[in-house]
């Protein structure tokens, strides 16, 4: 008899669980299908995992804009970011088979890499790689791949020329550039590149059948989502620009239903369905503090912050047009992926929502707080153009006859960039990059301003200075409202 009421009372108890995560599943349902419409956002998808098992995974509106194909769990996005937590699963694994340490000098591995400082080319570790510990600044250099017809090997190479805005391990900056020479190790290591890599020791194995680590192989899929943004009011498509050379930093596309499986290991901290991935010991260093900065540390390839008084680990993804996230939160048991196909804060706020709902406190309204907050952003950009319309000098002409100005640029980092005529206007072609070009309209004096012609990029100011003979020497750059890119690390000097 106590026998059969102790199983009356777990069934009880089960079917309690049951019915309260059913009725935490419906209200995140309800507050996600809320959220899309207040950001007009075009196509969302969510999973999630709880003790090793799918218990939510759906698609929402559609891949395409003006389009009727749905997103369903299946649907591929641009991960972007999330590639990270890939690239040191991969390096964990050669460190379990004793291929490399984590503290080993990147230079044993690729003999030609160099930093800016010579001390911190021959300390650099694979370590500080992957910890955005580098000593460069956040974004610095991203102008080499975003778009760019640069291989990754060039823009390894090119990175040597970025100049450290801080010691060598003292300070947190986000850093894409080493990741990807974090990926040319393991190319260095096992003579197979990133990418086949992950096929072959996550998408195989976790049988993540619908994802893959290049844009070609994106490109082809029938069932993925389009990169959308919000211009004048109006939702636009992103013109497909990347290539593949930022594999390690980003590179990976996938969906809700792969990323589902993807969690499942990491919660199982690197065993899926019995078969080990990568050690329990490596996954403790890669989910282990590395890098302070504000309240939030950097693991290896995962930010990590407390919430409601559980550790969370995550990371985040954003490319033009595409925002996600994943996360854990390993005291629970769970996990979730969020992808979308327009930038806006609605990820950032289905995420802490997720989090509260899950967690067993009361959400807040967090589509409302990072819509009021993205709101501040779009009013700051105005202010900001507001701001230089009205400390312009009226009534000012260049120094000199427009053709005096036309010309091949260069800048050491970066590499060249051309100023012609075209149709009574000075125009500027960034050679490496196609899309980054545009007519430059004259602002006051030498400075002209510039409304790109790439989707993704804010209005900038280029100014020309002269020698003391009056001849054009350099432009440098402003864009103050450009999300990822440091134009002012850039000085062109004229070649001709």
């Amino acid at each position: 008899m106590k026998t059969r009421n102790f199983l009356l009372i777990l069934l009880f108890l089960s079917g309690h669980v049951l019915h309260a995560q059913s009725d935490k599943l419906k209200q995140l349902d309800e507050y996600i299908q809320n959220s899309m419409a207040d950001w007009e956002m075009p196509g969302f998808a969510v999973s999630i995992v709880k003790d090793d098992s799918v218990i939510f995974a759906k698609g929402y509106g559609v891949r395409e804009f003006g389009k009727d194909e749905k997103v369903d769990p299946n649907t591929l996005f641009v991960i972007a970011s999330c590639s990270k937590a890939f690239t040191t699963a991969a390096l964990a694994i050669l460190v379990d088979r004793g291929k490399i340490n984590w503290d080993d000098k990147v230079i044993d591995y690729l003999p030609d890499f160099q930093m800016y400082d010579p001390w911190v080319t021959n300390e650099i570790t694979i370590r500080d790689l992957v910890t955005h510990r580098s000593g460069l600044a956040t974004f610095s250099g991203d102008f080499l791949w975003l778009g760019s017809n640069y291989d990754r090997k060039e823009v390894i190479r090119r990175a040597r020329y970025l100049k450290p805005v801080s010691s060598s391990r003292s300070k947190y900056g986000y850093q894409n550039i080493m990741f990807i020479t974090a990926a040319e190790i393991i190319k260095a290591v096992t003579d197979t590149s990133w990418g086949d890599f992950i096929k072959k020791h996550f998408l195989v194995p976790l049988k993540m059948t619908n994802t893959n680590t290049s844009y070609e192989e994106l490109a082809a899929s029938k069932n993925k989502a389009k990169a959308h943004y919000l211009k004048d009011g109006e939702i636009k498509i992103y013109t497909d620009i990347q290539k593949d050379n930022a594999g390690g930093a980003l590179g990976v596309n996938s969906s809700v239903n792969d990323l589902a499986q993807w969690i499942r290991l990491q919660l199982n901290r690197g065993k899926i369905d019995s078969v080990v991935i990568f050690t329990e010991k490596q996954s403790k260093e890669m989910w282990s503090n590395q890098t302070a900065f504000g309240e939030m540390n950097y693991g290896l390839g995962w930010f990590i912050r407390y919430r409601n008084g559980k550790r969370m680990l995550y990371h985040g993804g954003g490319m033009p047009g595409m925002i996600s996230t994943v996360a854990l939160i390993p005291e629970e048991n769970f996990g979730f992926a969020l992808l979308s196909n327009m930038e806006t804060g609605m990820v950032s706020a289905i995420r802490d929502y997720i989090v509260d709902l899950f967690t067993s406190v009361e959400p807040k309204d967090y589509n409302k707080i990072m819509l009021e907050k993205w709101e501040e952003r779009l009013q700051k950009y105005e202010d900001e153009l507001k701001r230089r319309e009205e400390v312009r000098v009226k009534n000012t002409s260049p120094s000199l006859p427009l053709e005096k100005y036309c010309g091949k640029y260069e800048d050491k980092m970066y590499g060249e960039a051309e100023v012609s005529m075209k149709d009574g206007k000075l125009f500027l072609q960034f050679i490496p990059t196609p899309t980054f070009r545009g007519v430059l309209n004259h602002y006051h004096y030498d400075t002209f301003f510039i409304d790109w012609e790439d989707e993704f990029l804010t209005r900038g100011w280029i100014k020309f200075d002269m020698d003391f003979e009056g001849n054009v020497k350099r432009f440098t750059l402003e864009v103050p409202n450009s999300p990822d890119f440091i134009f002012t690390e850039l000085l062109f000097e004229k070649k001709n």
